[in-house]
């Protein structure tokens, strides 16, 4: 068994406001890159994540944009007053006796730092960000097939925030944990760019019973269920 955990909104609370910094950095980026007012900066944003999943992706096809100088440029702000330290995670973590491997649509640069403010860097075996996936992230089909290339016939555990990911990951067999802060009913109506597809999430609500296996409130409560994840992907 291989354990995939998400890293933004999944490795620490979505509640400490970091994707919201995320997505003021992206917005910056494409307005000075592109000089684009905040209107033409929205309406980039959403066609480039409707059509190809990701802002970068877009920029990438369109505008020639280099990833690194770009995901640099969004992860450049410090994490010592947002991010806490989980030692219940890395107590958790350092236990595990399988495959430990964050799968993101992140960099490995901002892997490594949020790994190593939460204090559990030394708790991770593999990293597979946008470059190693050849930027096609979740929830795109590949992208997990590349994952699972290297750990060929072994089950996995997908940990990941966002329900718009679980539909590839149950195609692909694999045992769901849907970290989920704040019950759906209860987020606001007005989201930014980054959850442009917030629509398609709430129709996938109808399937939530086939598509995820277990919901917690935060990550660090994998410790309560583990033995469940196991005793079901043996079943499975």
């Amino acid at each position: 068994m291989i354990l995939l955990l998400d890293c933004d909104n999944t490795m620490y609370p979505a509640s400490c406001g970091l994707m919201e910094l995320n997505d003021r950095r992206i917005n910056r980026f494409i307005r000075e890159h592109l000089k684009l007012d905040p209107e033409q900066t929205q309406k980039l944003r959403v066609d480039y994540l409707r059509r190809y999943g990701t802002t970068l992706k877009g920029l990438m096809v369109h505008h020639q944009v280099d990833p690194d100088d770009y995901l640099s440029f969004v992860h450049d702000y410090s994490l010592d007053s947002i991010i806490q330290p989980n030692p219940r995670l890395a107590s958790f973590l350092r236990k595990l006796r399988v495959p430990r491997v964050v799968f993101t649509s992140a960099n490995r640069e901002h892997v490594e730092r949020v790994a190593d403010a939460v204090g559990i860097a030394d708790c991770i075996d593999a990293i597979y960000d946008l470059a190693k996936v050849d930027y096609e992230g979740k929830p795109a089909d590949s992208a997990y097939a590349r994952v699972m290339a290297d750990y060929p016939g072994m089950r996995a555990v997908l940990v990941d925030d966002r329900l718009l990911n679980f539909p590839p990951a149950r195609r692909a067999n694999m045992i769901t944990v849907l970290i989920e802060e704040t019950p759906v009913q209860e987020q606001p109506d007005a989201y930014a760019a980054l959850t442009v597809f917030h629509e398609e999430a709430k129709l996938l609500q109808e399937q939530r019973a086939e598509l995820v296996d277990f919901t917690l409130r935060r990550v660090e409560e994998l410790d309560e269920i583990w033995d469940e994840v196991v005793a079901l992907a043996g079943k499975r």
